[in-house]
């Protein structure tokens, strides 16, 4: 039986958005939203018993009972932007602020709704291709009730978009608020876009955030895409990626978890043409009672695909990471070459991972590796630097930072990497009474 308090909530939300204004133009979005909210209203929110959550309750979300959000009571609080050469798109509650930023030609960025009225065809089959059925996809039909308000990124064919950074954030209102916001990234042959995410609100009013991006990579795209979460303890950020990759593409994903009280991340390609290729990496500090989740499946559809799962972690406190990396290789899907890595170290006795690196193996001739570990410092390596004059602290914070920097060293921009090395080094859990190895 599912907790009180999630069928509450659950509940609370279903009357929320039945009594909404909600734009109704064209039907088949009104059908698409009724659809997803009679999903919602039917199976709740996941619990312990659906195998996907399993790992990570959803309590401090069910503690701050957000609201559903409407249109941003007032302007948005922002951190200074990550990189300085890109386009900045400031979203407030899941609203994009206006008027939308200037783009290079062959670029454009429209609401979902403009964005219907020129691209209807594709924009339809893509959102109605979205799961939305059952406990385990709450949020993903969640996120599609508000479908109206998302945006769409386009890029012509043979057009490098350069960089776009969206910054999130929610307004200071005294009141928990729960915003849903969709972006659609289509890349048209041969284009090219790098799209960087700046998660940094202020505040402990318990905001939550429910994101989902849907990128459609034609033959010969490349998508970048970074996301640097450092949000505050009490905020919960859901995010959900998918992808769809024809001949030749390429989707390269960093991802960055420095904060967040309640963090999942679940990213889905399909590799859907000869040649493409996926490169899917992360690194995450936990500290105190943070929690952060990646869910990562990568679908060989065909042969002469290659993917690559990379994570490293490092818990202290009382946190907790979960990774779940699954590779399928379709029959037929020859020639195909996957490798997972996901590698923890654990500085608490009191911190928790769970990890589960899977491999569906159903062709021939492919090439295929996964490898998981759990563990703590390396206490030989630790006496080697002390040996050197450094204190135990510096030399066990030196060795968990290089750990992570394994991550920061795969991206091409070296001054990038720079800046996110020294943001993962401050993150680093201080030293405590139950962290293992302490002297």
């Amino acid at each position: 039986m599912k907790p009180l308090a999630s069928q509450n909530l659950a509940q609370r939300w279903s009357e929320e958005l039945r009594s909404a204004q909600i734009p109704t133009d064209p039907d088949w979005m009104n059908g698409l939203r009724e659809r997803a909210l009679q999903h919602f209203s039917e199976s709740g929110l996941p619990h312990r018993k659906v195998e996907a959550w399993k790992y990570t309750p959803l309590r401090l979300l069910l503690d701050s009972e957000p609201e559903l959000t409407g249109p941003p009571a007032g302007p948005g609080s922002f951190r200074e932007p990550l990189v300085e050469d890109a386009a900045v798109l400031d979203i407030t509650d899941g609203y994009p602020a206006s008027p939308l930023p200037e783009l290079p030609p062959g670029v454009t960025v429209r609401t979902f709704q403009e964005g219907v009225g020129e691209l209807e065809d594709r924009l339809r089959r893509m959102a109605e291709q979205v799961e939305i059925s059952g406990p385990d996809r709450a949020f993903a039909a969640l996120n599609t009730a508000f479908i109206h308000q998302g945006l769409v990124v386009h890029v012509e064919k043979g057009v490098d978009a350069g960089r776009l950074l969206l910054r999130w954030t929610s307004t200071a209102n005294g009141r928990a608020r729960f915003a849903q916001s969709r972006i659609v990234i289509l890349l048209e042959p041969g284009a090219q876009l790098e799209l960087i995410e700046q998660y940094q609100g202020d505040g402990d009013d318990g905001d939550a955030l429910n994101v989902m991006i849907q990128a459609d990579l034609a033959e010969g795209a490349h998508w970048r895409h970074l996301r640097l979460q450092d949000e505050a303890d009490s905020r919960v950020v859901l995010t959900s990626t998918l992808v769809r990759q024809s001949a030749a593409s390429r989707y390269t994903s960093n991802s960055f978890d420095l904060g967040g009280g309640l963090v999942r991340h679940e990213t889905a390609t399909v590799l859907d043409g000869p040649g493409a290729h996926a490169d899917i990496a992360g690194a995450f500090v936990l500290d105190e009672r943070r929690h952060v989740d990646h869910h990562v499946s990568v679908d060989h559809a065909v042969p002469n695909c290659s993917s690559e799962q990379f994570f490293r972690g490092v818990l202290g406190g009382r946190s907790r990471g979960v990774f779940s990396g699954r590779a399928l290789i379709r029959p037929g899907a020859d020639g195909s070459s996957v490798v997972q890595s996901n590698a923890n170290l654990l500085l608490s006795r009191l911190a928790e991972m769970d990890t589960k690196p899977e491999l569906e193996i159903y062709a021939d001739e492919v090439e295929a590796s996964h490898g998981a570990t759990v563990g703590q410092l390396d206490e030989a390596a630790v006496f080697y630097l002390r040996s050197r004059g450094l204190s135990g602290d510096a030399a066990r914070r030196m060795l968990t930072t290089a750990f992570c920097l394994a991550v920061t060293d795969r991206l091409e921009d070296r001054e990038l990497a720079a800046t996110l090395a020294a943001m993962v080094e401050e993150a680093m859990p201080k030293q405590d009474a139950g962290q293992l190895g302490a002297s």
